[in-house]
C-alpha cells in the first residue's frame, strides 16, 4: 500500500481527498491553517500548520515519509514545499484554476470588472513577460517541473494549460464519482416544478464577473416573484465587491447570500433553485455545476468557458449567458422534466467513464513508475 499525504489550504475542498480512499492507498491530511469552527470536522483527522517559513521543516518532515504528495492548488507556499521535498516523493498536482487566473487576470475578467484591478492587471502582464525575473514565479515554474502528474477535471482544460505552460506533467482525469450526499438527485415529487429562484455566481471572486449579470438583470422587466440571489459568502472584500453590493441593492429582485453554507446544507440549498448563472471565462465553480445538474437546475455559462464547451460536447442541456436575458423575461429559466432526465443520464455516463477505481489505478501507475 502506498502512502499519500494531501496538502490543503481551503477547508471547502478537503473532502476531495476522499476520492483516494480504498484498499490501494493510505491517506493522511495536512491543512495549512489554524483549527477553527469551519474546519472542525477535521480536527482529529488532519495535521494543522500555519503556512509560514517557520513551519516548512515541520511539514517536510511529514511529507518526506510518504510515497506521494498531493497538492491542492499550487500556490507559492506549496510550491516551496514541492521544491524542497525529497526527490523520492512523487508530486501530484490537483489543479484548481486560480494558478492560472492569478497570473493572467486580464484574460478572464470582463470590461466591467477590469477598472477595479488596473494595477493588478499591469503587474500580472509584466510578470507574464518577465516571469523568470520574479522569485515567486521562478519557484512556481520550478515546482511544475517536479510534478509527476496533474489532475484536471477534463482534457480540454489540460490542453489549454499546455498551450500556456510547457513542461506540464502527465494528465490524470479527476474522478467524477462523489460522496453520496453530494450526488443527491432531484426529487420530482418535492422539487418540481421549480420555483422562481435563480443563483448567480459562486463567491465574491471577481472572476464571476457579477457586474455584467447585474446590468443584464437591471434591463429586464422582471416578474416580482422572481428571486435572484448572489452567492457572496466567501472571498476577499475590495472595491469590486463593494460595487457589486451597491449594484445589487438597487435591484428589487436581487439579494446577497453572505453567510457560509455547509456542504450538507448546500445540497438541500439547490433543491428549489431553477437556474444557476456563472459568468466566469474559465473552469470555475464546478462543484456548483455538478450540484446543479444533479438537482435539475438550468445552467447558464459564459460561452468562453471550457466547462460550457465540455458539457455541450457531452450532449447536456446547458445555455449561454446570452440566452439568460430572454429566458428571464419570458419566464423560461427552468428545465423541463425531460431535459432534467436527459442531463442526469448524460451525467451518469460521465461518472461511469470516470470512476474512482480507474482514477486510483492511474494514481498507482504514477507511483509505481
Amino acid at each position: 500500500m502506498k502512502k499519500i499525504i494531501h496538502l490543503h489550504s481551503d477547508h471547502k475542498f478537503v473532502s476531495d481527498s476522499e476520492r483516494f480512499e480504498g484498499t490501494l492507498l493510505e491517506n493522511q491530511l495536512i491543512i495549512l491553517s489554524d483549527k477553527n469552527s469551519h474546519n472542525k470536522q477535521y480536527h482529529d483527522k488532519a495535521l494543522f500548520f500555519q503556512p509560514n517559513p517557520n513551519n516548512l521543516h515541520k511539514i517536510l518532515a511529514v511529507t518526506n515519509s510518504a510515497d506521494a504528495l498531493v497538492i491542492y492548488n499550487l500556490d507559492f507556499f506549496k510550491s516551496q514545499i514541492v521544491n524542497l521535498v525529497d526527490v523520492r516523493v512523487k508530486i501530484i498536482w490537483r489543479y484548481f484554476g486560480t494558478e492560472l487566473y492569478s497570473r493572467k487576470p486580464y484574460l478572464y475578467i470582463s470590461t466591467k470588472s477590469k477598472p477595479f484591478f488596473v494595477s493588478r492587471i499591469v503587474k500580472s502582464k509584466v510578470k507574464s513577460v518577465f516571469r523568470f525575473v520574479f522569485r515567486k514565479e521562478k519557484i512556481f515554474y520550478k515546482a511544475i517541473k517536479k510534478c509527476s502528474a496533474i489532475i484536471c477535471v477534463f482534457e480540454e482544460e489540460y490542453d489549454y494549460l499546455r498551450s500556456l505552460w510547457k513542461n506540464l506533467p502527465k494528465f490524470i482525469p479527476w474522478t467524477l464519482e462523489s460522496p453520496d450526499f453530494y450526488n443527491k438527485k432531484i426529487d420530482f415529487n418535492l422539487e418540481y416544478p421549480k420555483k422562481g429562484l435563480i443563483i448567480v455566481g459562486n463567491s465574491r471572486s471577481f472572476y464571476n464577473n457579477h457586474l455584467d449579470i447585474l446590468e443584464l438583470i437591471e434591463t429586464c422587466d422582471l416578474n416580482r416573484k422572481i428571486n435572484i440571489r448572489l452567492l457572496f459568502n466567501y472571498g476577499s472584500e475590495n472595491n469590486y465587491t463593494q460595487k457589486v453590493r451597491e449594484k445589487a441593492d438597487c435591484i428589487a429582485n436581487v439579494s446577497l447570500i453572505n453567510s457560509f453554507i455547509s456542504p450538507n446544507e448546500f445540497v438541500d440549498f439547490y433543491g428549489p433553485v431553477a437556474a444557476f448563472v456563472n459568468n466566469s471565462y474559465r473552469q470555475m465553480a464546478l462543484g456548483n455545476v455538478f450540484m446543479a445538474l444533479n438537482r435539475g437546475v438550468k445552467i447558464y455559462l459564459n460561452k468562453n468557458n471550457p466547462t460550457y464547451t465540455w458539457l455541450k460536447k457531452e450532449k447536456m442541456f446547458v445555455y449561454e449567458i446570452e440566452d439568460f436575458k430572454n429566458d428571464l423575461e419570458v419566464g423560461q429559466f427552468y428545465l423541463t422534466k425531460k431535459e432534467i432526465l436527459h442531463n442526469l443520464n448524460c451525467l451518469k455516463k460521465l461518472e461511469d467513464s470516470n470512476t474512482t477505481a480507474n482514477f486510483q489505478s492511474q494514481i498507482v501507475q504514477v507511483l509505481n513508475y
